[in-house]
């Protein structure tokens, strides 16, 4: 029989210190986060390469970066949902094993079209493990650093851009582009071990199933050795949401929250896709060496970190909204920066990307943030996959927005031009949803 006067084991991880049990877990997450940004990427870092070798058109590469886009779309809302059902840890290793194993087969690529479909499955892969680890650290970071440890885990995703970009610029010269899926491949199945090992599974699923809370015991030891006799924990759970998550995603009071949700991660996805695939390339025809406009990717990349770690931590100290508005709205105004000055050094050209960084993809990182803490936690994972799905809609439809606005034959400056709109519309969907804050 349940202690219904108890502590929950919720309310003990959120007020609880940051052990090693937990530490030791989130850093796993930060390094599936990171392969998983460097694999998303990699398509970009090796297109100047392949563009020459395969000699393809610069409007063909809008279906090959849409590519793994589309798979990592159907894999956040597959996945994801499965997660709430059968459990976050199996599904994070499938998912690694997924998208490790297809990059390997991605080297092995001769044509366009295979590529294409090797691209397709492993972005499935990718698109299941963000929103699982995102919602497993969400449930074990104590509730006063709760924001701030997430967008610190979801900068793995630009943090292995970064590292990938700057060690693609110097594997392709050396060793060709085969070697960037190569290395996409075999590290995040060197990782699997440790997942298995140190990555613990949701105590919200295992608190579901009577044979699975003895294990869920053993966990809250391990966090705060002693609790569960020192203290009295109430072990019951309120399955209310857990019969029909998707559903309850529309339930009246956050119907309006889930729809300004999901249009706010369709365009920051579509924006930031479009960014990153197409800077690089934009940057070679506007002059910049090879080398340096994958550079370009890497500044964007960089400014996401920085960024998102100063946007996460004001938001844990003045809430959200007013920041991550903000933070768009300053993002609009540098991209169209860019657009202006095309033409200048490449210096200033990377500094401006880096700005852009700061602050499209500083944001960028928050929403998620958002997700996680404005959704129940029986609902968290599906909310966050569900949300990332819709957005992947914008992530391969902003590569694709690329490709026809080259075949309609934009300037490079005019392209960013008009890639400031959708960060000015970003600015506005957070105000939106600033009036609309659900209740739970």
């Amino acid at each position: 029989m349940s202690n219904t006067t108890g502590i929950t084991p919720a309310q003990l991880l959120g007020e609880s210190k940051f052990s090693g049990y937990q530490l030791r877990a989130i850093v796993i997450c930060f390094l599936i986060a990171a392969l998983d940004g460097f694999d998303t990427q990699s398509i970009a870092f090796v297109a100047p390469a392949l563009r020459h070798l395969w000699e393809i058109a610069p409007e063909q590469f809008g279906p090959l970066f849409a590519a793994g886009l589309i798979g990592t779309m159907v894999g956040a809302i597959v996945l994801s949902s499965l997660a709430d059902r059968f459990g976050r840890k199996p599904l994070i290793i499938f998912s690694t094993l997924l998208f490790g194993g297809m990059s390997l087969l991605c080297a092995t690529a001769t044509s366009v079209d295979t590529l294409f479909m090797y691209r397709l499955i492993a972005g499935f892969g990718l698109g299941g493990a963000i929103p699982n680890i995102l919602a497993l650290v969400s449930e074990y970071a104590p509730h006063r650093v709760r924001s701030t440890v997430i967008v610190a885990t979801f900068t793995g995703f630009p943090f292995g851009a970064v590292v990938g970009g700057i060690a693609s610029s110097k594997i392709i010269p050396a060793a060709g582009w085969e070697m960037v899926f190569i290395l996409g491949g075999i590290l995040p199945l060197a990782l699997l071990p440790f997942v298995f090992a140190w990555v613990p599974e949701s105590l919200r699923y295992l608190l579901r199933r009577d044979d699975k809370q003895a294990k869920a015991r053993r966990i809250l030891e391990r966090i705060e050795p002693g609790v569960t006799t020192a203290k009295t924990i109430d072990y019951s759970t309120d399955d209310v949401h857990a019969a029909k998550p998707v559903r309850n995603l529309f339930a009246p009071s956050r119907v309006a929250w889930t729809v300004l949700l999901w249009l706010l991660t369709f365009t920051v996805l579509l924006l930031g896709y479009f960014l990153i695939n197409w800077t690089p390339l934009l940057l070679v025809d506007a002059g910049v060496p090879h080398q340096k406009a994958i550079l370009g990717v890497v500044a964007l990349n960089l400014g996401g970190i920085i960024g998102s770690l100063f946007i996460g931590r004001l938001s844990d100290k003045q809430g959200p909204f007013k920041v991550v508005a903000t933070a768009f709205g300053i993002g609009a105004i540098a991209i169209a920066v860019l657009g202006f000055m095309i033409d200048s050094s490449v210096p200033v050209l990377l500094s401006i990307v880096f700005v852009i960084g700061l602050f499209v993809f500083g944001g960028q990182l928050n929403v998620t943030a958002l997700a996680a803490n404005y959704y129940p936690l029986d609902m968290r994972s599906t909310g966050i996959g569900w949300s990332m799905g819709f957005g992947r809609v914008g992530s391969f439809v902003g590569p694709l927005i690329g490709g026809a606005l080259v075949a309609y034959g934009l300037h490079q400056g005019q392209m960013f031009l008009v890639a400031a709109v959708p960060a000015a519309i970003a600015c506005a969907l957070v105000i939106a949803m600033a009036c609309n804050k659900p209740k739970n």
